[in-house]
């Protein structure tokens, strides 16, 4: 089979054995992932490691098929029925992360092992391309639920990236009245507006704190901040800028040590809450959205490329204005990305 794996700071195309299924593992046919901004972390890190960065297959949110069941396996699914899972498997070494971990090769491959136990149906109306959002999706319900909100908040979300875009199509489907979201980038505003955002303000030219505080009214506490782009400083910025009992839930991956003044938060009674991943219930939430469709999911996928392109797409997503989410297909050719539209 073929996979695209991280060698020497570069993605390499090559030929491996197809993987055997052990107790309680299925083996499944790959048929679209998208590539996460964890994706670029983890690729940027192995670039800092140099000779002694291990060989990678990434891959964490896909939307795979059936192919062959392994021993101790109870086959409650069929051989080609389609299926998506939280990305983690069941191994004689324990739970380890598929595509975010080195020893769990990711759905950038043409085939992988997945937990059983774990599968969920993806039922037959729902596209292959908007099944391979369900994890993505999940991160954004976790966030949103983890902000409590209630009938009279307003939101503002910070960066249009896909959690961002994520978080804001969850909010407009909980009902929340107004929606806020922040980007420096043309083509991210324009999408923040697509999956349901009220208003979008370029923080270049204007804060985006100005709209949230005009929309709560002396009511501070109904106010609620999504930091979704992770970068340093930028909490601090927001302690210093949101309005008294905002809450903030934070949800951007900062890679590197950060830090802001206690004291301003606590004179403001901010709520800070982090967030990490979902619950298996979350997932599963997530798949029932988007085969209802629940949210508007389509402009969130904004091109799809072959395993000889990724290298191309992670060198193109470096760029806001050139893709928010790529699908990697493994049975495309070349190494064009294919824009979509869906």
């Amino acid at each position: 089979m073929r996979v695209s794996v991280i060698q020497q700071g570069k993605f390499v195309t090559q030929e491996r054995p197809c993987p055997i299924p052990g107790p309680g593992q299925v083996l499944v046919r790959n048929l679209a992932c998208g590539i996460c901004g964890s994706d670029i972390h983890i690729f940027n890190t192995l670039l800092g490691m140099g000779e002694a960065a291990p060989d990678w297959v990434l891959g964490h949110e896909y939307c795979s098929e059936i192919v062959e069941f392994g021993p101790e396996t109870k086959r409650q699914l069929k051989i080609g029925q389609r299926v998506c899972s939280i990305p983690f498997i069941e191994t004689e070494e324990g739970q380890d992360l598929v595509g975010a971990s080195p020893t769990a090769p990711g759905a950038y491959s043409e085939f992988m092992l997945l937990s059983e136990s774990l599968l969920l149906a993806v039922p037959d109306s729902t596209s292959t391309e908007a099944a391979a959002l369900a994890e993505p999706l999940a991160v954004a319900i976790h966030a949103v639920a983890k902000a409590n909100l209630n009938g009279a908040d307003s939101a503002m979300v910070m960066g249009c990236g896909p959690i961002g875009l994520a978080i804001i199509a969850i909010l407009k489907m909980r009902g929340v009245q107004t929606i806020i979201a922040s980007d420096y980038s043309p083509k991210r505003r324009a999408l923040g507006t697509a999956m349901g955002a009220d208003t979008v303000i370029d923080p270049a030219e204007q804060s985006a704190f100005e709209p949230l505080v005009s929309a709560v009214g002396e009511e501070t506490e109904n106010a609620v901040v999504f930091e979704c782009i992770g970068a340093k400083t930028l909490l601090a910025q927001i302690c210093a800028e949101a309005p008294a009992r905002a809450r903030i839930v934070v949800a951007g991956i900062c890679g590197e040590e950060d830090s802001f003044n206690p004291f301003i938060a606590m004179q403001k009674e901010l709520n800070i809450q982090f967030v990490f991943y979902y619950q298996p219930e979350e997932y599963s939430e997530a798949l029932n959205v988007l085969a209802d469709d629940g949210i508007n999911w389509r402009p969130f996928i904004t091109g799809k490329v072959g395993l000889d392109g990724v290298e191309s797409a992670f060198s193109s997503l470096r760029d806001p204005e050139n893709h928010a989410k790529i699908l990697v297909n493994p049975w495309l050719s070349g190494d064009a990305i294919e824009p979509v539209s869906l």
